[in-house]
């Protein structure tokens, strides 16, 4: 027979509603590109509706198909059959309720499974209340091929058959649609789909044939939770919830992802089924479920960023959620009680080294306010002085201390993030001693003093947003950050401080007993002072201005940004022993605290890089005299009176073993008439051409400091 011929063969089957109306559905030859098709106008209802008059009420049989049905009937069992898993309808509901009890037939695999699925989300919106069963066979496929394998047996098929229903396995419908995803809204499925918890599945019609087949789009439950709006950008986000290893699991994305047959392949990497093959379903499903929950899914504000946005402070704003790193953020959740934490924390805030480190915390969200530059405090000193749990004692002010705090041991561009994630609240990096590069070390000083990361282009095109901070950065360790040769930008930015925090190892394991249970408060208080009292800051300006008179006529030779930090921390720290502590007069060990402080840091004179390179340089010379005379093996240069002269290599090699760099220092020395300068055709050089004996030589002329000084008496 030829192929067109099987196309064209096909047997009427006829469906008869309970009106005597007809519809017919043709089934196609076993070798025909189609199978079934509904004649022109036909009205899907389910098979067997002319004989429900006949059965006896006790219980209905659903099946799938007409023959399964047929077979059903010659063996004397109720039954009615459905043309696909697909064309059971909300209606036909209604025939049911003619029966005390609804067996439904299951087959093997993912018809089955959508068909018993199709059945309990339709019999939920219905509000089917009648006891169902499902019933399938460890052997047979369905009923005709159980009654062709027993070769139509009547009593070995009704024995089968019975023993199958007595051991049923009852099936919950529930009045609402079962929901295994926990989220706070009742979704509806898109049209044509089926949830599960294994998996999402697709009725999808064939061009050729016109039959609606099941076909899986991925098995990992997955739907789209929440929407999210970036107030910093107006980008949208969405938050994706999805089961896997038994476990619900939350993303937060970029909305093109989901939307990107090759964007979607992305959420392989947090273990949902997708690849090159089902991406355009899922990417379909996704936007098919969007469509049908437009006025469910919840939309809400989102920030990547805490700390203030326009008059809000974020995570503290009820209306807005942070996402990092893909997830929601919710590392600001308190816990335990204020009172508690005051009380405990009161104790050690008379040693002056944990109170400024504990100030400084609190100084964090005031900085943008007051438009003041990012400074850094380091606590540094032998181990088991407490450090790392004064560090976490001052995070507590926020949050979970041992979430809030991160490490040297971690990239610049990690810690750029980081920055930028914290953006108005403090940042704790602990263990300096893990980062053994003092390069890396400066680098990151000024990194992180800048307030703001690098440019860097986006794997979409343009640029990626800037990251910007503005905010103390709090660190310990048991070496400085700073050393001989370190770079005055260093020393101006940062406040280093060598004190021990507590008396002994006793006092310590107390505080992290306290902060282990208790944080996340403090911070929440003193946000919501400063946004209900606007004189607060002015307060703040007005103490902060007053202790930087006293500290510049206390301590002459201090540089000024350590004593602007010093004053700013000092203002807070007497407006929040008030405001937060309960502490009346708080003024005089705030000055205690400064002073203690103050003592630690280093004058003008001590971070001025010529100056050090300078002392150093000359420190070399009377450690090294041999090395100016005729006879030695390595000569650098000339002793004269008052001055020396150095061979420009040597010179600059001895200085760049130490770190400093050579133009910097030569430059700083002109400032201080303390090299000779010299041009040859306008141009200027530190160099000079002398004469000695017969010999020609290039040096570099210094002035030595009994002759520097006397020149400067001179004047």
């Amino acid at each position: 027979m030829r192929q067109e011929d099987r196309n064209n063969r096909y047997i009427s089957i006829y469906y008869v509603d309970e009106h005597g109306n007809i519809s017919v559905r043709k089934r196609f030859h076993p070798k025909s590109m189609r199978r079934f098709a509904w004649v022109t106008g036909a009205k899907v209802i389910p098979y067997g509706l002319w004989r429900l008059n006949e059965f006896n009420k006790d219980y209905i049989i659903l099946v799938e198909g007409e023959s399964d049905t047929q077979t059903l009937w010659y063996h004397g069992f109720p039954a009615l059959g459905i043309a696909g898993a697909s064309n059971l309808r909300k209606i036909d509901f209604q025939y049911l309720n003619n029966f005390e009890k609804v067996y439904i037939w299951q087959e093997p695999g993912n018809s089955g499974e959508t068909f018993i699925t199709r059945f309990k989300n339709l019999a939920s919106e219905a509000e089917f209340n009648k006891p169902c069963y499902i019933i399938k066979s460890e052997i047979y496929k369905d009923i005709s091929e159980m009654h062709i394998a027993l070769n139509g047996n009547h009593d070995k098929f009704v024995a089968e058959i019975e023993n199958i229903l007595n051991n049923a396995e009852e099936v919950k419908i529930d009045t609402k649609e079962e929901n295994p995803f926990g989220v706070d809204f009742g979704y509806n499925t898109p049209q044509g789909y089926y949830i599960t918890p294994e998996g999402i599945l697709k009725e999808n019609q064939l061009k050729k044939t016109g039959e609606i087949i099941t076909i899986e789009v991925t098995k990992t439950p997955i739907i789209i939770s929440k929407k999210l709006k970036e107030i910093e950008t107006n980008r949208e986000k969405t938050e994706i919830i999805y089961l896997a290893d038994n476990l619900k699991k939350s993303i937060v994305i970029d909305k093109g992802v989901i939307a990107s047959t090759r964007e979607i392949l992305e959420l392989a990497n947090y273990g949902i089924l997708v690849n090159s093959n089902n991406a355009k379903l899922l990417v379909q499903y996704l936007y098919d479920f969007e469509s049908a929950n437009l006025k469910k899914i919840p939309i809400l504000l989102m920030s990547k960023k805490l700390g203030w946005y326009k008059e809000m402070f974020i995570p503290y704003e009820p209306n807005i959620i942070v996402e990092q790193n893909d997830t929601l953020f919710e590392g600001l959740t308190p816990a335990g009680t204020l009172e508690e934490w005051l009380q405990k924390i009161k104790e050690f805030r008379f040693n002056e080294a944990f109170r400024f480190m504990l100030s400084a915390s609190f100084t964090a969200p005031i900085l943008r306010l007051l438009n003041r530059r990012i400074f850094l405090v380091h606590l540094w000193g032998d181990s088991r002085s407490g450090k790392t749990a004064t560090l976490k004692a001052a995070l507590s002010v926020w949050g979970n201390p041992d979430d809030l705090v991160v490490t040297f041991n971690a990239t610049k561009v990690g810690l750029e993030k980081i920055a930028s994630f914290y953006n108005d609240l403090p940042i704790g990096i602990d263990e300096r001693q893990v980062a053994n590069n003092q390069e890396f070390i400066e680098n990151l000083v000024y990194m992180l003093s800048l307030g703001k990361g690098k440019l860097r282009g986006s794997k979409y095109g343009g640029l990626q947003p800037l990251s910007t901070w503005h905010t103390v950065i709090l660190s310990t360790g048991e070496d400085p950050l700073s050393n001989a040769t370190t770079n005055e930008g260093v020393f101006t930015r940062t406040i280093e401080i060598n004190l021990k925090p507590f008396n002994d190892e006793t006092e310590a394991r107390q505080c992290y007993q306290v902060i282990q249970s208790n944080y996340g408060l403090a911070g929440r208080k003193w946000i919501e002072l400063i946004k209900q009292d606007k004189s607060l800051l002015q307060q703040i300006k007005m103490t902060e201005q007053n202790l930087f008179d006293t500290i510049l006529e206390q301590y002459p030779k201090i540089l000024q940004s350590h004593a602007q930090a010093l004053a700013l921390v000092g203002a807070v720290d007497i407006i929040t022993s008030k405001l937060i502590f309960g502490e009346k007069e708080p003024e005089e060990i705030t000055k205690v605290t400064i002073e203690a402080i103050a003592e630690q840091l280093q004058g003008v004179e001590e971070v001025d890089i010529g100056q050090r390179a300078y002392d150093y340089i000359v420190d070399m010379i009377n450690s090294h005299p041999k090395n100016f005379e005729e006879e030695a093996k390595e000569r650098w240069g000339f002793l004269q009176d008052g001055t020396v002269e150095f061979f420009p290599s040597v010179l600059e090699k001895l200085l760049q073993e130490r770190n400093f760099n050579p133009k910097k220092v030569f430059s700083s020395w002109e400032e201080k008439d303390l090299i000779r300068v010299h041009y040859e055709r306008d141009k200027k050089r530190y160099s000079i051409v002398k004469r000695k004996g017969n010999t020609l030589y290039r040096v570099v002329e210094i002035k030595l400091p009994k002759q520097a000084e006397k020149e400067k008496s001179l004047l």
